[in-house]
Formats: structure tokens, sequence, C-alpha cells
């Protein structure tokens, strides 16, 4: 004991820099929602190993949930593949499937890291770049709904912004009425976010289905988020301020699936663009 004593009072200084220094990348992370995405994608990298395995085994104890949702997902899709196969004839169908006519691809991801009691929670998951996978792509349940999006992408792993982190934002709209808002986490309850900006004007009622609009370029159209559970007026802004109840439990994830919008991505791309040619005060003289 003594000489444990002895030696770490021969480290005590450098012992107290990493404290420090962990103490300062905390804080900084804290900051910035992007900024602590991409911290925990590249410590993630470092531990992705020890991850994988922590999923491993919880994994294995939901494969029977998973299989199960799968099952459904696989007969429904199954289901839609035989209506258009009656509807246009096996031959349109394969030569859309031959011409890669659709804009969306997916990617199934296992999510090997997650946290729903903080302020700004993410999920990682154990799919990167080699993937095919992007920033800004909208993750997904299994069962069709909203998760989050990715943040920032590693070789092997993404960090993806969860619906519940202070941050998050995305165009929302009532899906009977087609009045649209924006969709946030206030914080607390983990099985609630909240739709507001909706006029007030608007009908609707307990238990309409909230789904995701195009306008915020992360989600596609028309992707469920859950039902209406509780709504009030907020007469300073003449609209409503309605909470939500997710469609998923996001601390029970345990599998994914990643969306790629070409055109979403496309847009994103050159909105950007058009920012930092705002902000570094373009010539605009065509030159």
């Amino acid at each position: 004991m003594y000489r444990l004593l002895l030696f770490l009072r021969r480290i005590h200084v450098f012992l107290i820099f990493l404290l420090l220094e962990g103490l300062a990348l905390y804080f900084w992370a804290l900051s910035d929602t992007a900024s602590g995405a991409r911290l925990l994608a590249v410590s993630g990298g470092a531990f992705e190993g020890v991850y994988g395995a922590i999923a491993g085994v919880e994994g294995y104890l939901s494969l029977r949930t998973t299989n199960e949702l799968l099952e459904s997902r696989v007969e429904g899709l199954e289901n839609e593949l035989n209506f258009y196969r009656n509807y246009f004839g096996d031959a349109r169908v394969d030569s859309l499937r031959a011409v890669d006519a659709f804009p969306h691809r997916y990617v199934v991801a296992r999510v090997v890291r997650n946290s729903i009691n903080r302020r700004e929670n993410y999920l990682m998951v154990d799919r990167g770049w080699l993937d095919g996978i992007e920033r800004g792509m909208a993750v997904v349940s299994l069962d069709g709904f909203a998760v989050g999006y990715v943040e920032a992408v590693s070789e092997n792993n993404a960090i993806c912004v969860s619906m519940l982190n202070s941050q998050f934002r995305v165009s929302g709209a009532i899906s009977s009425t087609d009045h649209f808002g924006s969709i946030s986490w206030p914080g607390g309850d983990p099985r609630m976010v909240r739709l507001s900006e909706v006029p007030k004007y608007a009908d609707i009622a307990r238990g309409d289905t909230v789904v995701t609009r195009g306008y915020s370029f992360r989600f596609p159209d028309g992707i469920r988020v859950g039902t209406i559970e509780a709504f009030e007026t907020d007469e300073a802004t003449a609209s409503y301020n309605i909470d939500v109840r997710l469609g998923v439990d996001i601390a029970a994830l345990r599998v994914v699936v990643l969306v790629k919008n070409r055109e979403v991505l496309e847009r994103m791309e050159l909105e950007q663009q058009t920012l930092e040619q705002q902000s570094f005060g373009g010539s605009g003289d065509g030159a």
C-alpha cells in the first residue's frame, strides 16, 4: 500500500493533467452537438470491440423480439411486392429494380451504444463509411418509426443523434390534416417528444398520428413518429404545443435501419454551400 502511495505521488501531476484534459473535452463536446458526435465517433473507434461485444450479448438476449419484428417487416414487404407485381407485371417491376429507379437505399445496423438519460443522447451503430453510411442519413426502427439521424461517421461506425436529444429538430405533421410544425424533445420522459408551431385552428385530436415532413431534409416524407397524447394552446404564438408519444421505445433498440435519400443529401449539400457562400460574402457579380 505504501509503495502504491509513493507511485501515485510521483505521477500525480500527470494524473491531474489527464483529469483536466478529460473535463475540457467533456465540456467542449457538451457545447456543440456536432462536436460531441465527432468526439464520440473518434472514441467509439477506439472502443468499438468492447461496445460490439456488449451489443452482441444484449442482441442475443433480445433475438426473439428482433426476429418477430423482422418477420413482420418481411411479411409486409412481400405483400407490397406481390401487389406491385400483380398491378404492374413482373417485367415492369424487374426493369425498375434493374435501373435503380428508387431514390432510397437502406442499410441495416446493430445498435452498439445508446443513452436516454442525458440532455443530449446518441446512438452508435456498427456501420460506417465503408458500408456507404453518410452524415445526414435518417435512422428508423425495424417497424418504420423515426429514431434519429447520422451526425458523424468513422470507418466502421456511425454516431446518430437520437430523437431524445435537446438539439434534435425535424419537421413533422399531423397525418389526418397535414398541418405541420417542428418536432423536438423537451427532456424528461424518453417516450415523449413535442410537436410545436402547429396553428391553433388545426383540427386535431388525441390519438392522431404524427409523421415526418421532408422540409427539414433529414427524413423522407411520411415516416411515422407516434401519436398525439395531449395538447394545449400557446396564446403568445397562436399555435399548439402537442405532446407526442413515440411509436418506438428508443431505450430498447437493438437493430435499426439507416435510410439514404440521394435527393435529400444533394439538397443538404446545396444548402450548405449556399450558407458558406453567404457567410464569406460571395461576389455576386458572376465572375
